[in-house]
């Protein structure tokens, strides 16, 4: 999904795709619904690994350390090099107040928006939902309706944003965008995705490799449709079209939990693209901002493309294996003494 983004952004930022063609439109909805997705796809991690082990204090200071682990180091290195490139992704300046909430990653409860990455929002949204994630679990194992029930509060929440607040907001300023990040227009997708998990965990039955396809299909075949020929990125994301959107993502979350995939080369790219989709999200536009610091006239579109593509996987990889994953293994250790 992260891939998917850093496809969707490249594509625009290196000008490949064409306003209104269908290249573009499908870009603009990967892009847009590869984050919703993720979403989703969180929620049914946490639930699905953690659950009911969240409910002792030993839990819950485990999760919080390997989640630290995994998230803020490469968080702050993004943030550190802004910094020296004296970029600061969405604007946010670099205030006593704004270096704080990063440094804590609490910048989410305050606003999405004051992350200091671009892209950051939805760090943001993540720890939000961290810090409630003990919560939600202990009333999960207590009350078994108590999932459902929360995500559709959380969707009757998020209503108001997509039918009025984002629509009527202005394009300046960045307004329509600060109005959709919001953490109640977002909510309810994490929670969907802990109903995945509790449904599988319930459930024993498993899709055949026919059912894992056809349904796939069909989803991929709507999404790729559906709504087509649009130039306004807000059009998909506002009112019953985001909806629509948000349900084909969390059905294919569902899809995709209920199969075994066997061992393949595309399993294997899969687990590859998985493993490094946290650097490519937080580095690829900082990808983009070294080429045009190296290159001010500006790229040609496709060689520009290609070669950010290539940096982006490969300096992720590299990020991965030598800071990423031993950060992970000693957060780990911390967390197991």
């Amino acid at each position: 999904m992260a891939f998917a983004v850093a496809l969707y952004h490249f594509g625009y930022w290196f000008p490949i795709l064409r306003q209104g063609e269908f290249a573009a439109d499908t870009a603009k909805k990967i892009g847009v619904y590869g984050v919703e997705g993720f979403f989703v796809v969180s929620g049914f991690c946490f639930f699905h690994l953690y659950g009911a082990g969240l409910l002792t204090g030993r839990g819950a200071r485990v999760f919080f350390t390997k989640r630290f682990f995994r998230i803020a180091p490469l968080f702050y290195l993004a943030i550190a090099l802004n910094a020296a490139f004296g970029f600061t992704g969405g604007g946010v300046p670099y205030s006593g107040r704004m270096l704080l909430e990063n440094a804590t990653l609490t910048f989410g409860l305050f606003h999405p928006n004051h992350a200091l990455v671009l892209g950051g929002w939805s760090v943001g949204l993540e720890f939000v939902f961290y810090f409630a994630l003990p919560f939600l679990a202990w009333a999960a194992v207590r009350w078994r309706p108590f999932l459902t029930l929360a995500t559709l509060v959380l969707l009757a929440l998020s209503l108001p944003w997509t039918y009025r607040w984002v629509p009527q907001a202005p394009m300046a300023g960045d307004m329509k965008f600060h109005t959709y990040v919001a953490v109640a227009n977002h909510g309810f997708l994490f929670l969907a995705g802990g109903l995945i998990a509790q449904a599988r965990a319930r459930w024993p039955i498993r899709l055949p490799r026919w059912a894992f396809l056809l349904l796939a299909g069909g989803l991929a075949a709507v999404f790729l449709l559906k709504h087509r020929h649009f130039y306004d990125d807000f059009t998909i994301m506002v009112g019953t079209t985001r909806y629509l959107f948000c349900l084909l993502s969390v059905a294919a979350v569902a899809v995709a939990a209920f199969y075994e995939a066997p061992d393949s080369p595309v399993k294997t790219v899969g687990r590859y693209l998985g493993d490094i989709s946290y650097s490519v999200y937080i580095l690829h536009p900082l990808v983009r901002e070294g080429m045009e610091r190296l290159h001010p006239g500006g790229w040609a579109p496709w060689p520009g493309f290609l070669l950010a593509v290539a940096l982006t996987l490969g300096l992720s990889t590299l990020t991965y294996r030598f800071l990423e994953r031993p950060l992970m293994a000693l957060g780990k250790r911390w967390s197991a003494a």
